[in-house]
């Protein structure tokens, strides 16, 4: 399945968009939600996101090579991409950018939907999911027990840690859920983003 917007020139309609379609179960969402398409399911809607822009993608990627390189020097666990779907509730499921599962759960995930709490959940922020990352998804990752969650609004250049609650524009935000893992917040607002491989021995 892939959704299209087209305007009155049945021309594709450029984003942000975010489209709510309802009508939905967990076990269709699950069998037939794409793999190439970020996707989501709440509570019998599923969620259609407009493309990310360039940006977004290199950040997410840059978080990532940062997060890996601490976990497998560290054990620190599993680092997952969306379209990685987290279930969140029975009846909510979530594709987080990206997402650490701690060591002693990584066992146990099985196949898709991820049943397990995370140690760290990071969401790039894009103009079209502001309130559904700031708002909703804070409160929804908080109740499954996750013990941080990070928003990168680089629009903004804001980098929110939820709780304990930081928003650092500039100076070093270190995690309290991966002992030794911090990042310098400007990296994020540098354009061309700096080395991951600088950065991750910094």
């Amino acid at each position: 399945m892939r959704v299209t917007l087209l305007d009155e020139e049945k021309r594709p309609l450029p984003g942000p968009w975010l489209v709510r379609i309802p009508g939905w179960t967990r076990q269709r969402y699950l069998a037939e939600a794409p793999e190439s398409q970020f996707c989501e399911f709440e509570r019998g809607e599923i969620l259609m996101h407009s493309p990310v822009a360039v940006r977004h993608q290199q950040i997410v990627r840059f978080l990532t090579y940062l997060l890996l390189h601490y976990c497998r020097t560290h054990r620190g666990g599993e680092v997952l991409n969306g379209p990685a779907v987290l279930q969140v509730s029975e009846d909510t499921c979530r594709e987080p950018d990206i997402f650490v599962i701690p060591p002693e759960r990584v066992a146990g995930m099985g196949d898709l939907p991820v049943v397990a709490v995370p140690s760290l959940i990071v969401e790039v922020v894009s103009p079209g999911t502001r309130n559904l990352d700031l708002r909703i998804k804070s409160a929804e990752y908080r109740a499954t027990g996750a013990a941080e969650y990070w928003a990168v609004d680089y629009e903004r250049r804001e980098l929110t840690a939820h709780w304990p609650a930081r928003v650092p524009t500039s100076g070093t935000l270190e995690s309290s859920a991966l002992s030794g893992f911090r990042i310098q917040a400007e990296w994020l607002w540098t354009d061309p983003l700096p080395s991951e491989i600088e950065c991750a021995g910094a």
